[in-house]
């Protein structure tokens, strides 16, 4: 960290738990942008959003952007004013895993929650619950067996945050129905920490100049 440079974030709503708990503990409050729910699940459209908003900004050096390539939504990004700072993953769910390094296990045919996730307008036990009270629950079923039959396990990770009982009993009734289980899963998001505290001299990361685009090969 820099002190006589300016910095900012922009993250998923998702991850806001583990980042105001990072910045408390550092003593930090650089602002940080929370991109609102569903952003994410177009990466054309997240792209979009977020070259707009760094097109609109001024006045600062570094912006911090710990999303990975999130399905390429953050490759073609560019800044003619400030670095931009990305971490050389998939998508923040490597974030949350890790520890000392993003090349984390993650369980195939596993769906990530975290309570920031389950909190989301986005999520999929409210995703759910409107389909439920718009078509009933006979048909909500098969709907939800449509999107999430090809899981085997809605997985808790576990960032110390949250109560892991309640997030459970939250997943409960949709898990009933696509007939996945709970595994908990530890995960310490060392990483992002270390991103939130403006450790950028770490092999995790990539940091792009002024005028220069963000390439998928950067990511890797």
């Amino acid at each position: 960290m820099d002190e006589n440079k300016k910095y900012m974030m922009i993250a998923c709503q998702n991850i806001q738990d583990e980042i105001t708990d990072t910045m408390r503990n550092a003593g930090l409050n650089y602002p940080v942008l929370y991109l609102a729910a569903g952003t994410h699940d177009t990466p054309d459209k997240m792209r979009a959003t977020l070259q707009a908003v760094i097109d609109s900004l001024t006045g600062i050096d570094y912006l911090i952007l710990p999303m990975g390539r999130c399905g390429n939504a953050t490759v073609g990004l560019k800044s003619d004013r400030f670095s931009l700072v990305l971490p050389k993953c998939e998508d923040c769910i490597n974030l949350v895993l890790s520890e000392d390094s993003l090349k984390v296990n993650r369980p195939k045919g596993t769906f990530f929650f975290t309570d920031g996730w389950l909190r989301s307008s986005m999520s999929a036990r409210k995703e759910y619950d409107r389909t439920v009270q718009r078509y009933g629950k006979e048909q909500a079923d098969l709907v939800m067996n449509m999107i999430y039959g090809g899981y085997q396990h809605f997985a808790l990770l576990d960032t110390g945050l949250y109560d892991l009982d309640r997030a459970k009993s939250q997943l409960e009734p949709l898990a009933k129905v696509v007939s996945v289980d709970f595994p908990i899963i530890p995960s310490p998001y060392g990483v992002l920490k270390k991103m939130v505290r403006l450790e950028f001299e770490d092999q995790n990361f990539v940091v792009v100049p002024p005028g220069k685009t963000v390439h998928e090969d950067m990511l890797e």
